[in-house]
Order: structure tokens, then C-alpha cells, then sequence
């Protein structure tokens, strides 16, 4: 009996290298699969070099804004959400800036180009901001008379301000509009996200300038004539000296 011939493997790889095995053309002989996948490459790392710029510069979040810069943006931004994810320091920084920036604000809201809710938190911004500006100033004076002298100058100044204003028309009216935006609510919420140690700070300064507050105007208060009293008559009417000239 014959065997019959043995066929290499090699020959049959050979045999089978134009195509698949199964009759279709392989990848690397098929122009048309070859740039769909080249392709289909180039969108996958155009894709994930977007992915990883919007990362970088998330433009969605709100731009801060320079020091020194426009009041508005200034206004618009310390009513954002990205501002309260921003670190105390950094928010402590923006909150003295709106505090220079009072006027400002108020220029910008009447001239329609700040908008109600951010002039209420803007106001808060400033409040806040000038709080905590007089805190550190307070704390940097030795314990005892040198402090309540700061409190007292500062008391003393915020009434003169305010006697003036009493005088001003305009003025008076922009005072009126604020005190109805102050939020006390949305102030006490910003303190409780501040550090541990500045909220004791703050707390114990609010404190003690609260109580000076109440001794200034018990003074103020013993000094205007009391209501109801009569006034001094004089030793003559006129009409008697009158007579006795």
C-alpha cells in the first residue's frame, strides 16, 4: 500500500496567507478596513486629548476675577457656587475686596447692570468682609482698654457716617434699600463654613463690639433730653418786662 504525500505546514500556511481561511481578505490587505480603523484611532485620541483639556480648564466654572477688576464681576462672582468652593483664605480675600466695593455695587445695581440676587450677596460679601477686616485689627490690639478704644473709634465713626448720611437724601434711601436686603440667615450659613478657630474669633469679637454698642447708646440716650419734660420758663414773660421797662 502507498502512503500518501505528506503536506508541510508550511505550504499550508502559504496557501492560506491571501486571505482569512474562510475566503474573506485579511486586514492588511483590505485598503478599506485599514482606514476606517485609522480613523476610527485618530477620533479616539482626538476625543480623549478633549477630554482631558476640559479637565484641565473646565470651562463651565465661573472665571474669578482680577484684583482691582470690574465691581460687577466682582459682584456676579461672590454669589457663585464656585466661590463657596473656593478655601476660606481665598474667600476671605474676595470678601475685603467686595467691602471696598460697597459703592460700587450700589452704582452697578441702580444702573441695571447687577442683578437683585447678586446685589444682596454681593452687600453680604462687603459686610462680611469688613467684619472680618476690624476682627484681625481688634485681636492685633493687647487685651483690655486698647481694644474697647478700637471698638469705641469705630462706633463713634460708623454714627458720624451715618448722621451724615441722615442728611442726604439719596443717600439715606441707598442705606434704607440694604438694611431691607441684609439676610441673616445666608450670614450665618456663610460663618459656619469658615474654620473652627475664626468662628470663636469672630463670635467673641461680634460679642464685645455688641456690647459696646449698648453702653454707647445707653450714653447717647442719658445725654438727649428726656421726652415730656417741661420746658424752663423764664423769670418774666415778655410782657412783663415789657411793663417794668
Amino acid at each position: 500500500m502507498m502512503t500518501p504525500p505528506k503536506i508541510s505546514t508550511t505550504e499550508s500556511t502559504k496557501a492560506r496567507a491571501p486571505g482569512t481561511g474562510n475566503g474573506k481578505p485579511g486586514v492588511h490587505n483590505d485598503p478599506q478596513r485599514r482606514q476606517k480603523i485609522l480613523i476610527g484611532s485618530i477620533g479616539g485620541g482626538a476625543l480623549v486629548l478633549s477630554l482631558a483639556l476640559l479637565l484641565i480648564y473646565r470651562p463651565w466654572r465661573t472665571q474669578a476675577p482680577k484684583i482691582g477688576g470690574e465691581p460687577t464681576k466682582l459682584g456676579e462672582y461672590v454669589g457663585t457656587a464656585d466661590f463657596q468652593k473656593l478655601p476660606f483664605e481665598k474667600r476671605e480675600v474676595y470678601m475685603k475686596m467686595a467691602s471696598a466695593k460697597k459703592d460700587e455695587f450700589a452704582k452697578a445695581y441702580a444702573d441695571g447692570r447687577l442683578s437683585l440676587e447678586d446685589y444682596q450677596k454681593s452687600l453680604l460679601a462687603a459686610h462680611l468682609g469688613k467684619q472680618l477686616d476690624n476682627m484681625r485689627k481688634y485681636f492685633a490690639k493687647p487685651m483690655g482698654g486698647q481694644r474697647e478704644k478700637f471698638l469705641d473709634k469705630m462706633i463713634v465713626k460708623k454714627d458720624s457716617k451715618k448722621q451724615a448720611r441722615d442728611h442726604d437724601a439719596e443717600a439715606k434711601k441707598v442705606e434704607e434699600e440694604q438694611d431691607l436686603l441684609k439676610d441673616y440667615a445666608a450670614e450665618t450659613a456663610e460663618v459656619a463654613t469658615w474654620p473652627t478657630d475664626i468662628q470663636a474669633k469672630y463670635k467673641e469679637y461680634t460679642s464685645a463690639l455688641d456690647e459696646r454698642k449698648k453702653l454707647f447708646k445707653d450714653a447717647q440716650a442719658a445725654k438727649a433730653p428726656k421726652k415730656g419734660t417741661a420746658a424752663t420758663m423764664p423769670a418774666k414773660r415778655p410782657q412783663e418786662e415789657t411793663s417794668a421797662n
